[in-house]
């Protein structure tokens, strides 16, 4: 049997607490843009140990809940009823290639079909490489946000979860919380874009700024519009929606951000040494 591809493919690999899913949410609106109803697959880290988001409990009770949408929300009933061999092929076993390539057949008739997996960020050129061989045409998406206010958010996200994975709550954790291996490798940014560059290339790879997409919204998903090969629809600008999954507005306590900014300075520096710029308040920040 041939191996699975997917063809007209594109992927955004984060970074955590970055508006991907505000992102997404926007691309998948363009009428040739298809995104997953589920925003966050999770298949390469899943296959490599990483997360565990594809267990079958997690799996089952995201498509219970799709099914509570489709019977419950009438006004959208034909929405959701168009996503249901989308759902079916999620919910399907085993987790290997096939099934991850299964997820991108059903995008209605659109140009392009992509995901966003912020994890992807930490899978390293191997993992990169993975998502290459099972589409040699990928377009990647790379969205960095100032790595203060980023460590600062990652950490109230987990804390309001409660799974700050074995770390204490509170502020005497979160210094603990950032020198985990987990936390700390969302903020190798100099490692990603070296592994991405390396296999990718920089024609099928674009950098974004959070700060900066969200400075001008319209603009930034108009340039990736372009970048995926999506038509000019200006009326899709229209709608760009409301930031989610966001984090408490709690400020960074002068004591840890004197830590973060002694601790982050060279993740800057690296990243302007790459793409040749930083947005200002990265810099102003430190």
């Amino acid at each position: 049997m041939a191996a699975p591809t997917i063809s007209d493919y594109f992927v955004c690999v984060g970074a955590q607490k970055a508006s991907t899913s505000w992102f997404l949410q926007a691309l998948g609106r363009h009428p040739e843009i298809f995104t997953t109803p589920v925003k966050e697959i999770h298949y390469f880290d899943h296959v490599r140990g990483l997360t565990a988001h594809l267990d079958a409990r997690r799996r089952r009770s995201r498509f219970r809940k799709y099914l509570q949408r489709l019977a419950t929300d009438l006004p959208r009933f034909s929405a959701y009823r168009a996503q249901w061999a989308w759902y079916r092929a999620y919910r399907q076993d085993p987790i290997d290639d096939a099934w991850y390539a299964r997820l991108f057949e059903h995008r209605s008739g659109r140009l392009m079909a992509g995901e966003a997996t912020p994890e992807y960020a930490i899978l390293g050129e191997e993992g990169f490489r993975h998502i290459k061989r099972l589409a040699p045409d990928a377009l990647v998406l790379f969205v960095m946000r100032n790595p203060v206010t980023q460590a600062w958010s990652q950490f109230l996200h987990f804390e309001h979860k409660r799974d700050v994975r074995g770390v204490q709550g509170g502020l005497a954790g979160a210094v603990q919380f950032w020198e985990s291996d987990y936390s700390a490798r969302f903020r190798d940014y100099g490692g990603t874009i070296d592994g991405l560059l390396h296999v990718f290339g920089d024609t099928r790879t674009k950098f974004l700024f959070y700060e900066d997409m969200h400075a001008d919204r319209a603009g930034a998903l108009a340039g990736v519009a372009e970048f995926l090969g999506a038509r000019r629809e200006p009326a899709w600008l229209n709608d760009l929606g409301q930031a989610t999954n966001i984090s408490s507005p709690r400020g960074v306590p002068a004591e840890l951000r004197a830590y973060l900014v002694d601790r982050l300075r060279p993740v800057v520096r690296e990243v302007e040494e790459r793409l040749g710029r930083v947005p200002r308040s990265w810099r102003d920040s430190l």
